[in-house]
């Protein structure tokens, strides 16, 4: 029968109270008692167990009469010193728990174990020895008071400050952690306003957060700034919670506070770096970004002011390149003034930080012997003053300056700031000079590379002029019937030298238009087998000289482009006459072509000469480079081919597998 059962029975049963024997009156009280009450005889079984013990052990009445009751609610592990001392009992007269009060572990009916409180009584009826065990389920109670000095060693042992206060704002707890922080005892603030802890512009803080506690509202990292027993102040991370009764009621607040200086300190300077690397990385010149590089230092302390010197090797001093100011009127002065007076080394701040290569502090510039502004700053109302020197390369290469209305001590988080900034902004200024150096350089290049294009243009014009009626009498004599054979030859070798100066002269003034973006490209419909075959001719005599051996083998089936003819035809005499010129006598030339692909015609021009070193292949390309010194020529050819090639297109490239092993050069064109 279930304990809820039993007692709806006995419910059923009861009698006035009035018409109750002895006996029933003994059940009510057993019945309507809070603890449990459980009675065993001699032999340890249960003669008595009530609606307390049912509710709290999960047995009915009717299922534990007459059994053991260590089988029933004593641990297993905990039975046989049970029976023993019952035995002991029995046989001495001496029981250690009887009329005490004592902490024991119990077993409910599911075998689950609780903590009781249990007091035994004997007693004897007609020469019988009973006990009456009283038992009170103190298991929530005991869990609560370890979970409380649980919580109160916590809050002690606890780094950060925790203090409560009741809804008034005066502190009713204040743990070692506060101590530590605040600089007070807790006899000193129990009982006070907590807004001893703020400064006097944050009071009005203090209230507004007790009106939302009032509400229940928990507030979570509330940033603050808080001040010591000294007056110091610090900045503070705080979180603030309700108290609440046993009904739920808000009685006070809790407030935990953790110092957050260090991290604050480190939040600006690390804010001040990135600002300062996002300024140097976007930024062209100092005048630019100097005035935000130094408002991003300034914005991490009291400055107003601030100026960066650099050093003029002419003039032997430092000058303001660079300054910054608020926007107080008596500042600006002060900013002519800074901006006009040299300094020498050691003179003023920036001087003695060049010279000493270290950050110097000046408590008050007023009474400083070594500040030459000192009657300037006086009227701009600026007393401290901050400098640290920019290095590069291992030498200063200016000093930044800064300055504040109040008087200023040695600060080590400033110290470290400048540290790492120092450094960077010095590079900064180290890489823009190189810059500046290096653009005056390539001016002064570009200038004297356009008077050279202007020189060869004019020079090529002016030779060609008089070689031209040269070329076309030569050209007309030579086929004039009667000459001798000698005077044949020697007007085919002024044929072919005036030639070969006007192609000389030719590409003087290819490279002029490619230097200055004039060369030009007229498309038209032409035969590139057509055209390597004008090539070829145009070579001829340089092919007849040495003797040399050439194959062509055209077997591209596309070769009708759309192209500029003469212009192309100028590459293939280049790159045959390259062949022929270093290739020795009786060597080979071969010439081929094919499609590797419907969109493409390939030439391939492959010569038997000496060769090309393999960091030589990509430098042939260029505008005067040669190969080998002791050949004639300008080393012009290559470098405008590739330029026309890649104005069709297209690409030219050079293969060899070293010196002594010829060459090959593989034009690519796309057929449109």
């Amino acid at each position: 029968m279930s304990a809820k059962r039993s007692n709806e029975k006995r419910a059923k049963s009861r009698k006035p109270a009035d018409e109750l024997d002895p006996l029933d009156r003994a059940r009510a009280i057993l019945d309507s008692a809070l603890d449990c009450v459980v009675t065993i005889d001699e032999r340890g079984r249960v003669r008595e167990f009530n609606p307390a013990a049912e509710r709290v052990f999960g047995f009915a009445r009717a299922e534990v009469i007459g059994k053991e009751l260590a089988r029933l609610i004593i641990p297993s592990r905990m039975r046989e010193q049970h029976r023993r001392g019952l035995a002991r009992y029995l046989k001495t007269g001496y029981g250690p728990l009887l009329g005490k009060r004592v902490e024991i572990v119990g077993m409910r009916s599911d075998g689950s174990e609780i903590l009781v409180e249990l007091a035994i009584s004997p007693f004897e009826i007609n020469g019988s020895t009973f006990f009456t065990a009283y038992l009170r389920d103190i298991t929530e109670r005991k869990r609560n008071e370890e979970a409380s000095r649980q919580l109160a060693a916590i809050v002690e042992s606890s780094e950060d400050a925790i203090v409560s206060t009741d809804l008034d704002g005066k502190i009713t707890s204040w743990n070692q952690g506060a101590e530590e922080l605040f600089d007070y005892v807790a006899y000193e603030v129990v009982g006070k306003s907590i807004n001893i802890l703020a400064p006097p512009e944050r009071r009005d803080e203090g209230i507004a957060i007790l009106e939302r506690i009032r509400h229940g509202e928990r507030m979570s990292h509330c940033e603050s700034v808080r001040r010591r027993k000294g007056g110091s102040l610090f900045d503070v991370s705080l979180t603030f919670s309700p108290i609440k009764d046993v009904h739920g009621r808000v009685i006070g607040a809790s407030k935990i506070a953790r110092d957050i200086t260090e991290r604050v300190r480190n939040d600006r300077r690390r804010a001040a770096q990135y600002t300062i690397t996002g300024l140097l990385a976007g930024s062209q010149s100092l005048a630019e970004t100097g005035p935000q590089i130094i408002q991003a230092i300034a914005a991490a302390g009291n400055w107003v002011f601030g100026s960066i010197w650099l050093y003029r090797e002419a003039e032997k001093a430092l000058r303001c390149e660079v300054t910054w100011r608020t926007g107080a009127a008596p500042l600006a002065n002060f900013e002519t003034v800074t901006r006009t007076i040299p300094l020498l080394n050691t003179i003023g701040l920036p001087g003695r930080v060049f010279a000493s290569k270290k950050p110097a502090w000046i408590f008050d510039v007023a009474r400083d012997p070594n500040f030459p502004r000192k009657d300037a700053a006086r009227a701009a109302g600026i007393r401290g003053a901050f400098g640290f020197p920019l290095f590069a390369e291992g030498s200063v290469k200016g000093v930044l300056e800064l300055l504040s209305p109040a008087t200023v001590e040695p600060d080590d988080d400033l110290l470290l700031l400048a540290d790492a900034l120092g450094s960077q902004i010095g590079l900064f200024i180290h890489r823009r000079a190189i810059e500046a150096e290096l653009q005056r350089q390539r001016e002064a290049a570009d200038a004297a590379s356009a008077v050279k294009v202007r020189f060869l243009a004019t020079l090529s014009k002016e030779l060609r002029t008089p070689l031209t009626p040269v070329l076309i009498w030569a050209g007309g004599t030579v086929n004039q019937p009667g000459l001798s054979s000698e005077i044949q030859e020697g007007l085919k070798m002024v044929c072919r030298n005036v030639e070969k100066e006007a192609w000389l002269l030719d590409d003087l003034l290819d490279l002029s238009r490619l230097s200055r973006g004039k060369l030009q490209i007229e498309l038209r419909t032409a035969d590139v087998h057509e055209l390597l075959r004008h090539a070829k001719e145009s070579v001829r005599s340089q092919i007849e000289d040495r003797h040399l051996n050439v194959a062509v083998s055209l077997e591209a089936f596309s070769h009708i482009l759309r192209v500029d003819g003469p212009r192309l035809q100028q590459v293939f005499r280049h790159v045959l006459g390259n062949g022929c010129k270093f290739t020795p006598e009786h060597g080979a030339i071969s010439v081929r072509s094919f499609n590797a692909n419907p969109n493409l015609i390939t030439v391939e021009i492959n010569d038997s000469g000496v060769g090309i070193e393999p960091h030589l292949l990509q430098k042939i390309f260029k505008p005067f480079q040669q190969i080998d010194s002791r050949q004639e020529g300008l080393g012009l050819g290559l470098a405008i081919s590739k330029a026309i090639i890649e104005m069709h297109g297209g690409t030219i490239s050079a293969q060899s597998k070293g010196l002594g092993r010829g060459a090959t050069f593989v034009i690519e064109l796309p057929i449109l």
